[in-house]
């Protein structure tokens, strides 16, 4: 293979890695000559959806014109006796480029030693692995621990949660088993690098931001968005798959105070997976219906932009959380965001500045914040500051990893 010059901004690089300039010698800009890699993605991709797949996705898309890459993913995710939602798949058309290779059955030991064996044969010069979940513990963990016995490659460990948000039985020791094979972990949240301290495992960690919402499409007219949609006036934007931890009832619960100050329209877009039955009864008890629009489906990415490019501010009422994939694809839009200070959240909002914080648990907190960010007509600034923040991009997210596979220390 060819070597060919890889140039990273100035610095940046060590600073992210904790490695003084010094050490590295790092003057002016990092200069690696590094022969096109061979680098192994492992986790969900298209046919199937969700936010893991997606940041796969980008994430490969990113890495796919420097590098020869391979994603070993799912045949299946999730039982379907175990899959709460209607489908696990995207019926979004074909994305270019990136295809996945599906050899990993959940719940079938066969495939992980297929996908081992595949992963081995592969001689990566890097292997990246996403993690979000210890019911997928046994697959995942097997499976890098069978492909490490051929394969020397560096392992990165891309936790997206280190424990889930739901009770799961033995999560603590499942998680530890899956991750004690890797040499590096990303995080995105100081609560997910917490959690992941208190496992002792040996690698380096790096607690990187999350990369700017990116495949949504294109933003939309604000009015013209809100005709498509049928609405008018001033409009919220609860989005995401809905699940008990996402808070929806207090925002609903918020609802009738902030009604009685001004007039609004609260868009819930996303399937129910927990929960429906209460927020529905909710809606109705509280008068709710000609002011709450509920859209309860999964949305593809291509029919993202509609929904943001409606909203004057996204609510995230979260009863706890790590991060979320939500406030930068909010800001990617230039959408303010209103969230609770619960887990990673207060680090991607600014208090004041992009959005607005509040207590979890507390929808009176929650009207008064909605109120305040209508009466005071906070849009304009938020929206400005919004442009102006720095952003971690994908390609800060390749570079990194390019790095680690070509000999930066990990540990």
């Amino acid at each position: 293979m060819t070597a060919r010059r890889l140039q990273y901004p100035q610095n940046s690089l060590c600073r992210a890695l904790q490695i003084d300039d010094s050490e590295r010698g790092c003057r002016g800009d990092l200069q690696i000559y590094d022969p096109l890699m061979r680098i192994c993605l492992i986790g969900p991709l298209y046919p199937l959806r969700g936010g893991i797949a997606h940041y796969n996705a980008q994430l490969g898309l990113e890495l796919v014109n420097r590098h020869a890459i391979t994603v070993i993913s799912f045949s299946r995710q999730y039982p379907s006796l175990l899959f709460p939602g209607r489908t696990q798949f995207d019926p979004s058309p074909v994305p270019p480029m990136l295809t996945a290779e599906p050899l990993l059955d959940s719940i079938n030991p066969l495939s992980w030693f297929q996908a081992g064996r595949r992963i081995a044969e592969l001689e990566p010069d890097l292997t990246v692995v996403h993690w979000w979940n210890p019911f997928f513990a046994p697959c995942i963990g097997t499976t890098i621990r069978l492909a490490k016995r051929r394969s020397r490659s560096p392992i990165i460990f891309i936790c997206h949660n280190i424990m889930p948000h739901e009770p799961f039985p033995g999560a603590r020791s499942l998680t530890r088993f899956t991750l004690a094979p890797g040499d590096l972990y990303v995080v995105h949240s100081s609560a997910d690098r917490r959690d992941l301290e208190s496992l002792h495992l040996g690698g380096r960690i790096l607690m990187a931001p999350l990369p700017s919402g990116k495949g949504f499409g294109d933003p939309i007219d604000k009015d013209v968005a809100k005709r498509g949609l049928g609405l008018s006036g001033n409009t919220l934007l609860f989005f995401g798959l809905i699940r008990r931890y996402k808070g929806l009832p207090t925002l609903l619960e918020a609802m009738p105070l902030v009604l009685r100050k001004l007039d609004c329209t609260l868009l819930i877009v996303g399937e129910f997976y927990d929960g429906k039955e209460r927020c529905l009864n909710l809606i109705d008890r509280l008068g709710l219906a000609p002011h709450v629009k509920v859209i309860d489906r999964f949305v593809p990415d291509g029919e993202v932009s509609l929904y943001f490019s409606a909203a004057d501010l996204v609510v995230l009422p979260y009863e706890s959380a790590t991060q979320s994939g939500i406030i930068p694809v909010a800001h990617a839009f230039e959408r303010p965001v209103l969230a609770t200070r619960v887990g990673g959240l207060p680090e991607l909002v600014r208090d004041g500045e992009t959005g607005l914080l509040v207590e979890p648990h507390n929808p009176p907190a929650l009207a008064e914040a909605v109120i305040r960010f209508y009466d005071e007509t906070m849009e304009p600034a938020f929206r400005r500051n919004i442009q102006q923040q720095p952003r971690s991009s994908w390609e800060e997210v390749a570079r990194t990893l390019e790095t680690v596979a070509t000999g930066v220390p990990t540990a």
